[in-house]
């Protein structure tokens, strides 16, 4: 069995090769995946078995049923899942409101219902917290000027109070509802209406029809956007640390683990914590949606929208979506005002300080957080890109790992993957340098040379010229070693796109080819240097 199952996989291998397009893009995106994904979490989940001295270490974990810290640990667990579960069912419910009234209810309007939802999506998560506290704080403009100056209600004493599992989970549905707009949105527009009509002509009620044909075939949609607001919520930081209060959730704790108490142990097996519920939900969604078959449109286009439902299904989903759209309007004017005014709650005289010091003290940060967005953008479209063409137009085996592994990056908390950035790259990666290395020596040199002795004769050389650079970045470069790591890495990408397309005996791609096996040779010995921009991108 297993002689005929490796000669199956060789024979596989042998059909791939002859196809350069899709052996290119298995190579990149195999090599990008096991890099940036499968190794930093594989270093989390090793590193929480084990201490700061090496040896094999269950301590942490302990703590979840050690009885002297046991009720601890499992509230901020059992807290986290809460507000998990709520931002993400709050969220989701909100995103399909959204999308409903503008695909089918005829909202007046619908262009500003688009324009408002999609404003959390360009403002960082922590923007609504700030807002939320200006107005809802214990010195907010509503709770203190307007409810407690101004009609004597202190609802603070009534028992309301913004810092904590009620205010969190309200800012998390605002920040992360555009996500489940979007999905639900793009859904909605693209299902048949010929599908409600027909159960109409049958005698179905429209509320019937919304019941079973409409719900049911968003399923995909609903689940895909409670699994990302579901991660989205226990990996944000920013949030937790501003109105959580005496809430505490893991991504906080695994926070001051690693900034507050320098334990990287603890920060590891905490993100392991993390990875479980992540996961868990991750999975049972892919095997809830994969059991049945969902198909909206076949055959020719229908060419219309949905039918408007009836008034009593209608004006509640507008007047409800003009609320929110208040609402977010209102939180964004706050941070807008508040901005420009002297002191929040004391004095509410126009000044323009605030911007002066943004700009002279934040400037090399906001031009980092450009520059980080810039260069990830593009990055992480074409890579999106490159997966869904090979998952969807190409047949080859180990596709469904591809798949799994590629949407796995978007289950992992973003909390987990930066423990695991530091763990894999603090120091340079040899094992994964090494097997990357191998592979792309292996396709170069068979990509541009027929017989044994030239394949060796290419990584020879290209190895001298990856010394070479490495050599001259240090003597002549100096500080800006960076850029030539840049093209070197441009230099390998190029080799990669000729071989693709050319004949094993065309000569004019031999120096792509060494420059290709030097430039990554260059970058493997520099990796150690590049783990901050690698890591953000």
């Amino acid at each position: 069995m297993l002689r005929q199952a490796v000669i199956r996989r060789y024979r596989e291998l042998t059909r791939l090769a002859q196809d350069p397009v899709l052996l290119a893009g298995l190579l990149v995106i195999g090599v990008f995946l096991l890099v940036f994904v499968l190794w930093p979490l594989g270093r989390v989940i090793a590193q929480g078995f084990f201490n700061a001295d090496g040896q094999f270490s269950l301590a942490q974990f302990r703590r979840y049923v050690d009885p002297a810290s046991t009720h601890y640990y499992r509230q901020i667990f059992v807290d986290t899942l809460h507000m998990g579960l709520l931002s993400a069912a709050c969220g989701t419910a909100l995103g399909f409101l959204f999308a409903y009234s503008y695909v089918a209810c005829a909202t007046p309007g619908k262009h500003l219902v688009h324009l408002l939802a999609l404003l959390p999506t360009i403002s960082p998560p922590f923007a609504i917290a700030i807002a939320a506290i200006l107005l809802f704080g214990r010195n907010g403009l509503v709770t203190r000027r307007l409810l407690a100056n101004g009609l004597g209600v202190d609802v603070y004493r009534l028992g309301f109070d913004l810092f904590g599992m009620t205010g969190l989970v309200f800012v998390q549905t605002i920040t992360y509802f555009s996500v489940a707009y979007l999905i639900l949105r793009g859904m909605l527009e693209r299902l048949d209406p010929t599908l409600d009509e027909a159960a109409h002509n049958l005698g179905a009620s429209q509320w019937h029809s919304f019941r079973t044909v409409t719900l049911p075939l968003l399923i995909p949609g609903l689940a895909g956007s409670f699994l990302l607001l579901f991660v989205e919520s226990l990996a944000d930081l920013g949030n937790p640390l501003f109105i959580a209060g005496n809430t505490t959730v893991l991504s906080a704790q695994i926070f001051s683990a690693i900034n507050g108490e320098y334990d990287q142990q603890k920060g590891a097996a905490l993100s392991l914590v993390l990875l479980l519920p992540t996961l868990t939900v991750f999975l049972l969604q892919r095997y809830w949606v994969s059991r049945r078959s969902y198909v909206a449109v076949t055959g020719k286009p229908a060419g219309h929208t949905l039918p408007v439902p009836v008034w009593y299904m209608r004006w509640p989903c507008i007047l409800a979506t003009y609320a929110a759209m208040f609402l977010i309007f209102v939180l964004y004017m706050t941070i807008v005002v508040g901005s420009l005014t002297r002191v929040w709650g004391v004095d509410y005289t126009p000044d323009w300080r605030h911007y002066v010091t943004a700009v002279r003290r934040g400037i090399e940060a906001i031009m980092d957080t450009t520059f980080l967005s810039a260069v990830a953008t593009p990055l992480a479209g074409v890579a999106g890109m490159v997966i869904a063409y090979l998952v969807v137009r190409k047949a080859f085996s180990g596709k469904e790992a591809l798949d799994f592994t590629s949407n796995l990056g978007g289950a992992v908390p973003g909390t987990v993957l930066g423990i695991g950035y530091i763990l894999a790259f603090i120091k340079a990666p040899l094992l994964v340098v090494g097997v990357v290395y191998l592979l792309l020596v292996g396709y170069l040199a068979a990509a541009g040379a027929a017989r044994l002795w030239k394949q060796l004769a290419l990584v020879t050389l290209g190895s001298v010229l990856g010394h070479v650079l490495l050599v001259g970045s240090q003597g002549y470069w100096g500080d800006g070693e960076t850029y030539v790591v840049v093209w070197a890495f441009l230099l390998m990408i190029m080799s990669l796109l000729g071989t693709a397309g050319a004949r094993p005996q065309a000569r004019w791609h031999v120096p792509l080819l060494l420059g290709g096996m030097g430039g990554y040779l260059f970058v493997c010995s520099q990796m150690a240097n590049l783990t901050v921009p690698l890591a953000a991108w």
